[in-house]
């Protein structure tokens, strides 16, 4: 009888326990579980709160840009869908709880992305990107309008801290609940996200939506149904990004129309080309990037728009789509390669 344990690569479970990578992302854990207690300092705590959240929002966006190859411009659809269900429930149905919050966040924004995404997957390329910017643009004027009076336009919405299952933690001063509280239940819905989405990826269904990014005409040939998988690939990839709008609402406090603005789009799309399209961390690592470098270009600048702008173009001119993720990998392994020349 064989020993082998499978797995979604079909590798033994010894192979993957000792593999670095999984004791560098335990040991960066750890590091980001304790950073609060042992700095004490709030505001950076905010900002690697911040930054987690839009990095699994980037997470997400990539399933569908690095692993199935479409390119889309109204993910800020969903970013929104997930905040504005999480305001919309506290304030009119009255859930207070945060897990369920999250839950239904990520089912409501997976519904929208079935929607758009059943709209538009009959497109390709540039038509693809400018269909999904047209839907996320109406999502925006119906918010922008107050449609039902649900959004109260651009004055935006307010919200209070939620519960944690009954435990009335939203009573903490404010400090509290952001350092000894909400930082690590973000922090753990990031790691449970890379987690769950590391197997997916590696599953059948993850390698069936590479084959439709590198050649879609033979994954057809081969009897996938091509169409139906983008839509899986939509509604994965909004539900994850619903998730990181939903979490950055709370963090956030008031929900704002600009956040299903086509800009939102953009600052994803910058994140994960900045990180590195296709790669799984790269997304990551462009939301860090983004969001420490906005944050140093307004402390020296007005025009951060124009450095931005810049840092993404020589990006983009140098890496291509493997970002500073995929450039640092491909750097080690020409190191490696030297080394063993040697």
């Amino acid at each position: 009888m064989s020993t082998r344990l499978p797995t979604f690569q079909n590798v033994e479970l010894a192979e993957t326990l000792q593999d670095w990578r999984l004791l560098s992302g335990i040991i960066l854990f750890v590091v980001l579980a304790l950073y609060p207690a042992l700095t004490g300092n709030a505001y950076h705590t905010r900002l690697l709160t911040w930054i987690m959240c839009f990095a699994i929002a980037a997470i997400g966006f990539n399933i569908v840009l690095g692993y199935t190859g479409l390119l889309s411009f109204g993910h800020a659809a969903f970013f929104g869908t997930g905040m504005y269900t999480v305001v919309l429930m506290m304030g009119r149905v009255g859930i207070n709880d945060l897990v369920l919050l999250m839950l239904l966040a990520m089912l409501t924004s997976g519904i929208v992305g079935a929607i758009i995404g059943a709209l538009t997957v009959k497109t390709h390329e540039i038509y693809f990107a400018l269909l999904t910017l047209a839907l996320a643009q109406l999502l925006y004027i119906l918010a922008i309008r107050d449609i039902g009076g649900l959004t109260r336009g651009t004055d935006g919405i307010g919200l209070s801290r939620p519960d944690f299952f009954g435990i009335p933690i939203s009573e903490l001063p404010a400090q509290i609940y952001l350092m000894g509280f909400y930082y690590h239940f973000v922090l753990v819905f990031l790691t449970a996200t890379i987690i769950l989405l590391w197997f997916i990826l590696r599953s059948p269904f993850g390698l069936t939506l590479k084959m439709i990014r590198e050649n879609e005409m033979r994954a057809e040939m081969t009897g996938v149904p091509v169409l139906r998988y983008r839509v899986y690939s939509m509604v994965l990839s909004a539900m994850i990004v619903g998730l990181g709008g939903a979490l950055y609402a709370v963090l956030i406090g008031h929900i704002t129309p600009e956040y299903l603005d086509w800009t939102m789009s953009g600052e994803i799309v910058f994140m994960a080309l900045l990180g590195g399209i296709g790669t799984f961390l790269g997304p990551v690592v462009g939301a860090g990037g983004f969001i420490v470098l906005q944050e140093l270009a307004l402390s020296y600048t007005e025009y951060w728009h124009f450095t931005m702008g810049l840092v993404l173009f020589v990006v983009v001119l140098t890496l291509r789509e493997k970002g500073i993720w995929g450039g640092a990998k491909m750097l080690v392994e020409r190191l490696n390669d030297r080394r063993g020349e040697q």
